[in-house]
């Protein structure tokens, strides 16, 4: 009897990596990605010791069917650019990004082409918000009784993590990238949202 020997060729096609905007950490910026595809971000950069410079401007836009995003940027001014996903973290590439406040000695100047983030910590954010009393104390729920001594102060910025009625639960990220999360009175934060023109 013979042995038949059949060769089968499999053909694999490898599909390209799809990569999408995600809620996260992305060295300077902070990004937050709604369910629905709206995208808030804020970037701020320190440098120096003693006497610092400090670059730092918020973003908004939405998620666009390729997985990138068409952004507004602001600080002083608006200006358009551009998010989009990489393997390991995102692009942003704003023209003129260094005329954000803060930002000529302190921002490379490659915002003008694109500067490649890579994520340093992941969120179930849907949102980002600014602080708007001078101080605010976390609860554990949302009810006023469980206020903890952990607090956020004016013009922090948090992640938005659930809406309840009345209450929102934050998480805060310092810059030693420590973090805080709780409840607050929804009064007492703001979206990040760019200014009417």
């Amino acid at each position: 009897m013979r042995n038949i020997v059949l060769a089968v060729t499999l053909s694999v096609s490898a599909a390209p990596f799809a990569a999408t905007l995600q809620s996260g950490v992305y060295e300077e910026l902070q990004l937050a990605v709604s369910p629905s595809g709206q995208v808030t971000g804020y970037y701020s950069e320190t440098m120096g010791v003693g006497v610092t410079r400090n670059c730092a401007f918020a973003l908004a836009g939405n998620v666009s069917p390729n997985g990138e995003a068409e952004i507004s940027s602001w600080s002083s001014d608006v200006l358009p650019g551009h998010l989009s996903a990489t393997a390991d973290g995102v692009t942003l590439k704003i023209a003129n990004g260094q005329n954000h406040d803060g930002c000529m000695n302190v921002m490379v100047p490659q915002i003008n082409e694109g500067i490649a983030l890579s994520k340093t910590q992941s969120t179930q954010w849907i949102s980002l918000a600014e602080v708007v009393d001078e101080r605010v104390y976390l609860s554990s729920t949302p009810d006023v009784s469980t206020r903890r001594k952990a607090w956020i102060v004016k013009d922090d910025v948090v992640g938005v993590l659930k809406i309840g009625k009345g209450w929102t639960q934050i998480q805060f990220i310092n810059e030693s990238g420590k973090s805080t999360t709780g409840w607050v009175n929804s009064q007492s934060i703001k979206p990040l949202t760019p200014p009417a023109a």
